[in-house]
């Protein structure tokens, strides 16, 4: 690793990598422009040539040439270093074992068969009308946005898009192994809106696909399965159209549906993303939290909502994530809905965002008789969950004195419950 390191490193210019997300002046020995990641107006970002190396001051963050792309693209240092290899034109498997290159190989084949499938469902969606409809009607999205997000149509035919990759010289392995096809070896999107999923440097790894029409007997939606690029567990869905808003804002926003991001980007609040339903895991926060440590929950607040806020709580603290929660309208099921009826409300929302602490322990009273002792007594329990996980004593303080409050209890009282 470090001599493909090292390779890399001497075919590449840390001011032409640099140059590409910052606009650089040249500064005697160095170079120098404005910050990628703050909102300076007045340069303090450096780059030498000489010790290929940079400096921000405004975040004061600095590193080589991999550090740099791995802060800029919300990579690991395995992403910056393919990233920067194939910039460079050099090939990474000559320093990889048999095993490993063999992996790489059929990686490569399968986001080539994604990148023909992607162009492929553009070109079916200029060819039906009913697919045209419904994206750019009923659910009002723009050309621009639609081109952003690689927005297409599978046809509801039983094998097109098969007949279509085997003729470019793929196998129906390759296409099962890419979770193309269905148990039959016939397309799994069909007759759908197609939504491509991809990595954080823009690669199409799999698709999300709506049905047009609801119909009993059909899922609403349907994705691709776990395969070799693809990993619902560890996707962050946006992720590489929302990172320069997140470096910005220094937030990001989290929401169930892929159409929720999509729908946000086009009201202009791009620093939004999904995972994959409620479903959030270590390896999502991980992703985010290379590009902020600030993240804002946007699930329902139904059942399974609740249950996903409270399960994100350890989940966030053993990350590092600043965790809160963005509460809707209670007249609408998702942000796609409330975008829909005023794109400000939904700012306003993310805006008025509380802590996931406070949020859930407002929900609990919600569902609970506090006047009666059974429901104090079922609050304090639920409430202390919560409570016990926070790491920081002086937090978990604080928070005792507000269910004592909710209770009108004594702060010894919860405390006995709390270690008794």
């Amino acid at each position: 690793m470090q001599d493909a390191k090292e390779e890399v490193r001497s075919r590449l210019n840390i001011e032409d990598v640099v140059g590409e997300y910052v606009q650089l002046k040249r500064a005697g020995r160095n170079f120098k422009g404005l910050s990628p990641f703050s909102g300076e107006k007045t340069p303090s970002f450096y780059v030498s040539p000489e010790k290929n190396i940079w400096h921000d001051f405004s975040s004061n963050k600095g590193g080589d040439v991999f550090s740099f792309i791995m802060e800029v693209e919300g990579m690991d240092f395995r992403q910056a270093l393919e990233h920067l290899a194939n910039r460079a034109g050099v090939d990474m498997s000559a320093y990889s074992s048999k095993g490993a290159q063999e992996v790489a190989k059929q990686k490569r084949r399968l986001l080539e068969a994604h990148r023909l499938a992607t162009t492929y469902f553009q070109q079916s969606l200029l060819k039906n009308t009913a697919a045209i409809e419904y994206i750019f009607k009923k659910r009002g999205l723009s050309k621009d946005i639609v081109q952003t997000f690689q927005i297409g149509y599978a046809p509801n035919s039983g094998d097109a898009l098969v007949q279509f990759l085997t003729k470019k010289g793929f196998s129906k392995k390759e296409l099962a192994g890419a979770g193309l096809t269905n148990r039959f070896g016939g397309d799994l999107f069909r007759g759908r809106m197609t939504v491509p999923l991809m990595d954080s440097s823009g690669q199409v790894i799999g698709f999300t696909g709506r049905i047009l029409t609801d119909e009993p007997n059909a899922p609403k939606y349907l994705n691709t399965p776990q395969t070799l690029l693809y990993d619902k567990s560890r996707h962050v869905f946006g992720l590489s159209q929302a990172k320069e808003a997140i470096r910005k804002s220094d937030y990001a926003v989290i929401v169930e549906g892929n159409l929720d991001v999509v729908s946000s980007h086009q009201a202009g609040i791009t620093q939004v993303v999904a995972t994959a339903g409620t479903a959030l895991t270590e390896a999502h926060l991980k992703a985010l939290v290379r590009l902020t440590p600030n993240v804002r929950l946007a699930f329902d607040a139904d059942a399974a909502g609740l249950a996903a806020t409270e399960r994100a709580i350890p989940i966030a603290q053993s990350v590092g994530v600043d965790l809160t929660i963005i509460s809707l309208p209670e007249e609408v099921k998702d942000p796609d809905e409330l975008i829909q009826k005023d794109p400000t409300l939904w700012q306003k929302a993310i805006n008025d965002a509380e802590g996931v602490v406070d949020w859930l322990l407002t929900q609990y009273t919600k569902r609970e008789d506090m006047s009666a002792p059974i429901g104090k007594r079922r609050f304090t329990t639920a409430a202390l969950a919560v409570v016990r996980a926070l790491k920081d004593p002086v937090e978990q303080e604080h928070y005792l004195n507000t269910i004592a409050a909710y209770t009108s209890t004594s702060l010894e009282a919860v405390k006995e419950k709390l270690y008794g």
